[in-house]
């Protein structure tokens, strides 16, 4: 019997009190990402999320609503994947950020454009459509095959 698989993972938009945006930095990868990672056996995509955040963060954040699901096809070598990204309610300024010792290198408070600009190219659409998801109270699906009618990223 056919099963269908696919790698699901969640990140969260994770902001300050200046809408600044919480950026991770690992030390096997150039560009920056949310955080977030792979949702494991059993685990819901949500508490993934959370325990995510916590993991490379040291924050306890509750994710608040869904913002983006991301269907990627299968690639080379690459199963098909499911992306989640969800919102969560604001840091207050005395949080305190500790990265997560081998997997965090560094984490970054950035502008949401500079968040969009400093990405790493796979996952940038997907923080754009995120961020504009936040600002309109909307959920969006992205899929590879498929144009989101009205978004441009270059605007971000």
């Amino acid at each position: 019997m056919w099963e269908p698989v696919y790698q699901a993972a969640s990140a969260v938009v994770v902001t300050g009190q200046a809408r600044e945006v919480l950026m991770v930095k690992s030390p096997y990868r150039s560009d920056l990402v949310l955080p977030g990672g792979i949702v494991e056996p059993d685990e819901s995509p949500a508490s993934a999320a959370e325990r995510e955040v916590a993991e490379e963060t040291g924050l306890a954040v509750a994710v608040s609503r869904l913002l983006v699901v991301e269907y990627i096809p299968a690639g080379h070598q690459r199963t098909s994947a499911l992306r989640f990204v969800f919102d969560s309610p604001s840091v207050p300024e005395d949080a305190v950020l500790r990265p997560q010792p081998g997997e965090v290198s560094e984490l970054f408070w950035l502008l949401a454009r500079e968040a969009v600009a400093r990405h790493a190219a796979r996952g940038r659409r997907r923080l754009a459509v995120a961020l504009h998801a936040r600002t309109t109270g909307s959920t969006v699906y992205l899929d590879h095959r498929r144009a989101l009618p009205g978004f441009d990223i270059s605007s971000w």
